[in-house]
């Protein structure tokens, strides 16, 4: 029988493929139970939602309740609402074969009908009309944070809202300001705020006049310590039936440049190239692969770069920067003063393609830079 391929990647992970953040897993489970607001902030691919999900499993166990509404694919205040209310009547509901008979009591203690759809599995979706209005899609929001304090009564209740730069993108505003009057109004409930664009949460919760400055503790998330994650790597490809050494692992993990996600995709790739063992020429091979079937995306994620930016990330590809405002960067890369190299910097980072790890400028992607180095003939 083929062995099964014990590395995830591309979702968000749990149990036995979570790995480490224990420090941070502890603190964010004690904010949740103390209704202390926080915030999660990292790239994306790092492991933000796999940690919110974790800590929301282990505040449930500990008999608290706890919610969680992804705004990534909202585009009006409506939908945010929807989403919200959606997230908390779920976790009030729960579990999902009582959802028809509890939603008379969900909808009891709201001021807004909204719409109510039923999967074929229970589980239920609720929405609101695009037209409604600003004071009624914020009452839905108040009413779902109030519903979840009272569904857990005396037991500790948090939601969390992952991706939460969606909100700085709508309406003329943004919806900051709305979400901290609702977290000043959340007696005992812990709102924690995630997002992976990090200038955006920035401007949000750090900049000056952020409308959700000084509101909770923030949480930056850095990517996994290399011996954590490689003894991780060892004892997964063990269960699956394959050897992996404590230096191969190491080895995996820099050329992933430890992103918790591409570590896990790289090792993946490496299980499946391997014979009995994961050794240097299978991790050579699962890389070869991914960039293999990535090669048209990354084309044309290239090919949508201004000149000038082509030009700065073929030079990180070959090494990250620190002094990218040097005169030999700058002639390196063609461009004119600083301005031109802040200007492609900050559009770069906000398709994710280029990112900041301490003072170094780096590729996002491990993978899109091996694609540009053997495009290169590097």
């Amino acid at each position: 029988m083929e062995l099964k391929n014990p590395f995830r990647y591309g979702a968000p992970v749990e149990a036995a493929s979570f790995c480490d953040r224990a420090a941070e897993l502890d603190a964010l489970t004690g904010r949740m139970r103390d209704g202390i607001h926080a915030f999660v902030l990292s790239p994306r691919r790092y492991g933000k939602t796999s940690l919110l999900l974790e800590a929301l499993r282990r505040h449930r166990k500990a008999g608290g309740r706890g919610g969680y509404a992804n705004l990534l694919l909202c585009t009006t205040e409506a939908e945010v609402a929807g989403v919200v209310l959606t997230a908390v009547a779920r976790e009030v509901l729960r579990p999902a074969g009582k959802a028809r008979r509890g939603l008379e009591h969900v909808v009891r203690h709201l001021r807004v009908a909204p719409t109510v759809e039923f999967a074929p599995d229970g589980k239920v979706t609720f929405s609101l009309l695009p037209a409604t209005g600003a004071e009624r899609w914020y009452e839905v929001l108040e009413d779902a944070v109030a519903l979840l304090e009272r569904a857990g009564e005396r037991r500790p209740a948090a939601l969390a809202l992952d991706e939460f730069q969606q909100v700085a993108e709508i309406g003329p505003k943004g919806l900051g300001g709305a979400f901290k009057a609702l977290a000043d109004q959340a007696r005992g409930t812990s709102l924690v705020f995630s997002g992976s664009r990090l200038s955006v949460m920035e401007r949000l919760t750090r900049a000056r006049g952020a409308p959700l400055l000084g509101m909770g503790e923030t949480f930056d998330l850095d990517v996994v310590p290399e011996d954590e994650m490689s003894a991780h790597l060892v004892a997964r490809a063990r269960q699956g039936g394959k050897r992996l050494t404590r230096s191969v692992a190491r080895s995996l993990y820099r050329r992933a440049d430890g992103v918790p996600n591409d570590v896990q995709w790289l090792a993946h790739a490496a299980f499946e190239a391997a014979g009995e063992a994961i050794d240097e020429a299978a991790v050579d091979d699962g890389l070869a692969s991914i960039v293999r079937r990535q090669a048209g995306f990354f084309a044309e994620r290239y090919e949508s770069l201004a000149p000038s930016q082509q030009r700065i990330v073929r030079e990180l590809a070959r090494s990250p920067r620190e002094k990218v405002y040097a005169k030999a960067f700058l002639d390196t890369v063609m461009v004119a003063n600083a301005n031109a190299v802040t200007t492609a910097l900050r559009a770069l980072t906000e398709q994710e393609i280029v990112r900041r790890h301490g003072r170094q400028w780096r590729l996002a992607s491990p993978f899109f830079r091996a694609w540009l180095l053997d495009s290169l003939g590097s």
